[in-house]
């Protein structure tokens, strides 16, 4: 069985960021909280998969804002 440090070590983590690096961009980030901001209205959000936390971080503060 592998084990989640063999799959996510220093190298798997840099090719992540390095493919994944432009959806994180304010110019795409800021829109992706914005519409899910506005999805939510006043209610609480439950996101699944949160590999993204570059995306509930951000939603947490507008939230607590």
């Amino acid at each position: 069985m592998t084990s989640r440090s063999d799959l996510w070590d220093e190298d798997a983590a840099a090719r992540y960021a390095e493919r994944a690096g432009e959806k994180f961009a304010p110019a795409v980030l800021g829109p992706t909280v914005d519409f899910l901001a506005r999805l939510a209205g006043s209610g609480p959000v439950l996101e699944f998969a949160l590999a993204p936390v570059r995306v509930a971080i951000p939603l947490v503060a507008r939230a607590s804002a």
